[in-house]
């Protein structure tokens, strides 16, 4: 088309051809410049996302309590220059009493007692008699070594002289048999693998230190006897979890060796957890190869209720057979607006965070209270928030540049918005899923130190005997106490009585 003659021209339908080719090529152009200004928006949030991950603070809240990694080196320099003022400014004149600021030592921590007497009794200005007026007590932290000890058991023996019979008293029965280590030193070498998460071979040197060398063989078939003992008390575990209306769910990656090629392939730790509002506080892992539903499916088997997971796929038949109701989880929703916010300070993931906040604050109110208030008070105040921060959302969808972090914000709150009300209509439903995060976080921090599990048998072991570990922790007691008790007891406890040993029967031990 020769636009020069076009211009020139006055027949309406060549006027009427030109015009729409210049609206064509308008659009194109524009589209162009919008997929242009997308891309470049992509990459920019790419390169804070990355700027923020290498420099950036991590923790999600506004003001965090996230400290450097040479803080305690910071503190201990601060600590040594205040020392060495001290001892060369005068010390200031106050006319109030100092108020102390550190915290008491605790109570529970046995005293020894040093008595510090003067070292005359006569007053060293007049050289008269003291009278004792009361004691100055000063308390410092001090720190004893752990240390092993021998047990000897010492068994008179006795012969009748009649028949030559010969008695003694019988051994305590003991979880290895004919085997040197006691109850404590098992539940110690287990709680520090898995609650301390030291490798066998740093306890190896860390018992060398003590004067005790024991061969990380040994130490690895103490660690199999004591899972194997638990076994039982794991599977009553996982039994009495699934009596529980409501749950929470969550998976992380946890590496395998695979003996047969030597190397380590990925496979993943589940976590299953009972809410805080249960009657038992119930924690279960299962490991598994992979993250397929299956294994979520086979956990699950026979149970019904509702789900608390963050919108992982592997659960979705579990929700379309309905077995389960799909339950939503808020803070998961709020960190994908908390991190567009950190980066470039969106104004509307800051709206959406304040929205999100608004529910928080309103269930902080009723933490305390039982489901069927909770329940009513949800419905009062927390659902005509929603609607309109439901609005709100469908309004700010279509606004967003396509593929840009925040449209896939948009897309998941509004994708997951049925499954993030289903708080609304139970009181026992939790607003988010951050108890069964906690309880698979510890997880986390071992990968870094132990690595991998040395095949699928010895991840499924580790995941029973962390079982009942987070569940002593979640139910107030000391884990290792409440191992040491539980190995001591084992065996000549019935088989028939194992759930009494659980960390919440009413009889457990504190």
């Amino acid at each position: 088309m020769n636009i020069d003659a076009l211009l020139t021209s006055k027949d309406p339908d060549e006027l009427r051809a030109l015009a729409l080719k210049l609206l064509a090529d308008l659009e194109q152009q524009t589209q162009r410049n919008q997929t242009q200004t997308c891309y470049i928006q992509q990459l920019e949030e790419a390169l804070k996302n990355a700027r923020q991950w290498r420099f950036g603070r991590k923790s999600e809240a506004f003001q965090g309590e996230q400290r450097g990694l040479f803080d305690e080196d910071i503190a201990a320099d601060a600590a040594d220059i205040e020392q060495q003022l001290a001892t060369l400014l005068p010390e200031p004149k106050t006319d109030k009493p100092a108020v102390p600021t550190r915290r008491p030592l605790p109570p529970e921590l046995p005293r020894q007692d040093i008595h510090l007497a003067p070292a005359s009794d006569s007053c060293p200005d007049c050289g008269h008699a003291l009278r004792f007026i009361r004691d100055e007590i000063s308390e410092r932290l001090e720190y004893v070594p752990a240390r092993f000890i021998v047990h000897r058991h010492i068994r008179p023996q006795f012969s009748c002289e009649h028949c030559d019979t010969v008695v003694s008293a019988p051994l305590p029965a003991q979880l290895i048999e004919k085997g040197q280590p006691g109850p404590g030193l098992l539940a110690q070498v287990v709680s520090a693998k898995c609650l301390d998460h030291l490798p066998l071979y740093r306890q190896q040197v860390i018992y060398q230190r003590s004067g005790v060398d024991i061969p990380r063989s040994t130490l690895a078939g103490w660690f199999g006897a004591v899972g194997a003992a638990l076994k039982p008390l794991a599977e009553r575990l996982h039994h009495d979890l699934l009596q529980h209306p409501v749950l929470q769910a969550d998976e992380t990656t946890l590496s395998i060796l695979d003996p047969g090629k030597g190397k380590t392939q990925r496979g993943y730790l589940w976590a299953y957890v009972t809410t805080h509002s249960a009657e038992q506080a119930i924690v279960l892992y299962d490991c598994q190869p992979g993250r397929s539903g299956q294994y979520a499916r086979d956990i699950l088997d026979g149970w019904r209720g509702t789900l608390v997971v963050d919108g992982y796929a592997g659960y979705q038949a579990l929700f379309d057979s309905g077995q389960a109701l799909d339950a939503g989880c808020w803070a998961h929703a709020r960190r994908k607006f908390f991190e567009l916010f950190t980066i470039n300070k969106s104004p509307v993931a800051k709206l959406a965070l304040d929205s999100i906040r608004e529910l928080y604050q309103l269930e902080r109110k009723i933490k305390q209270r039982p489901a069927d208030k909770k329940r009513q008070w949800r419905q009062r105040y927390a659902k005509p928030r929603l609607e309109v921060f439901h609005q709100w959302l469908v309004l700010q969808q279509p606004q967003a540049a396509p593929n840009s972090a925040l449209r896939k914000a948009l897309e998941y709150i509004l994708k997951r918005w049925p499954a993030l009300l289903r708080y609304l209509d139970d009181g026992r439903v939790p607003i988010d899923n951050n108890r069964c995060e906690n309880v698979i976080r510890p997880v986390a921090l071992g990968r870094k130190n132990w690595m991998f599990a040395g095949s699928l048998r010895a991840g499924q072991r580790m995941a029973a005997i962390l079982s009942l570990l987070e569940t002593a922790k979640l139910n107030g007691h000391d884990p290792y106490i409440w191992l040491r008790d539980v190995l001591t007891r084992l065996p000549t406890w019935p088989n028939n009585r194992i759930s009494e040993l659980l960390p919440y029967a009413e009889n457990s031990f504190s």
